[in-house]
């Protein structure tokens, strides 16, 4: 029981002993630490010192009279920039323009008829009708149909005759593409007409029919 009593004690001097000497250990290497970084610090002051004490700055002449008077506020300018108007409808395509040749300058200031004698129905008292009697999705294109348009709008300038007949038809509203054209020619040719009238008289007339070709109900 004593053997034991003293093998007990000699281990707890033991920890006290290893425990004095790892903290020993630490300070001492904490101080080592602290002073070298210190001693870096120093020396990289140091070099930074005489780095700019090596360095030689010269004075820099700037000669004035080499500079542009605009750019250091004279009395000259640049150059005018010359004006260029901007004229609406410039830069449009023409071949997408509508379609006026057959107006008559004399609808402001005389009988209000085109180049062949057609009187312009908003000049009569009652306009060309056209009768429809046929579904427009007969001809809707097929072009149109593969580029996913349901709907255009093409505009005919018709000559009507007295009797109601088709004289001649042509497109003002600009080329409209994808074969809408071409099929409101074709149609065009089946639909028939009232005449316009004037006082109660039929007249042969000039009249605008848009005509929209639509897929949906």
């Amino acid at each position: 029981m004593k053997r034991f009593s003293d093998l007990l004690q000699q281990l707890k001097t033991s920890i006290n002993q290893n425990r004095e000497r790892v903290f020993h250990i630490c300070l001492i290497g904490s101080l080592f630490i602290h002073t070298a970084t210190y001693a870096g610090y120093r020396i990289s002051q140091l070099r930074g010192e005489e780095i700019v004490e090596e360095s030689n700055f010269e004075d820099v002449d700037v000669n004035f009279e080499e500079i542009p008077p605009e750019l250091i506020g004279g009395t000259s300018s640049p150059a005018p920039i010359e004006k260029q108007e901007w004229v609406e409808g410039s830069n449009k395509d023409k071949a997408d323009e509508p379609d006026n040749s057959d107006i008559n300058p004399n609808q402001l200031s005389g009988n209000g008829t085109d180049k062949d004698g057609y009187l312009f129905s908003f000049n009569g008292d009652k306009m060309p009708t056209a009768i429809i009697d046929f579904d427009l999705k007969e001809y809707f294109p097929p072009q149109a149909k593969a580029a996913n348009i349901m709907e255009k709008q093409v505009v005919l300038l018709v000559q009507v005759n007295e009797d109601g007949s088709l004289q001649s038809a042509k497109i003002v509203s600009g080329r409209a593409g994808y074969g809408f054209d071409e099929a409101a020619m074709k149609l065009i040719k089946r639909v028939r007409f009232s005449p316009g009238y004037v006082q109660g008289q039929p007249k042969k007339m000039a009249h605008r029919l848009p005509i929209t070709f639509s897929l949906e109900d």
